[in-house]
């Protein structure tokens, strides 16, 4: 009995992981401000960033890189999922990148209890 309860949840943790992608990262041109040699400036945040350096800004679920030799901010933020018979709780943004993320409340189809998959 406890093997088969071990089957039904690794089949389903396998099944979970199966809908989750990888994080999707996203480029933007960066800005080289006069007064920031050296540095990406990101009008969004208006944050200049060091090279190589990663920025977690508050508010924004994501990651920041600035990629000077490429005059670009390299943007990763969460993955998007698609979780079937699941519900997406609320992000927290006061929680920085990738714990900000939503996690997806769900229901086991056999036993009929709760458990919740984070992103």
């Amino acid at each position: 009995m406890y093997a088969e309860k071990v089957c039904v949840a690794l089949a389903l943790i396998a099944a979970c992981l199966a809908c989750i992608a990888d994080a999707a990262v996203y480029t933007q041109p960066a800005v080289i401000h006069p007064a920031h040699p050296g540095k990406c400036y990101d009008k969004l945040t208006r944050r200049s960033m060091l090279p190589d350096k990663e920025y977690k800004p508050k508010g924004i679920c994501a990651a920041m890189t600035c990629d000077i030799e490429a005059r670009q901010i390299n943007i990763e933020t969460c993955p998007y999922i698609e979780m079937p018979g699941c519900e997406e709780l609320p992000s927290d943004l006061n929680w920085s990148f990738p714990k900000c993320c939503p996690q997806f409340k769900c229901v086991d189809f056999k036993t009929g209890k709760e458990f919740v998959v984070s992103a």
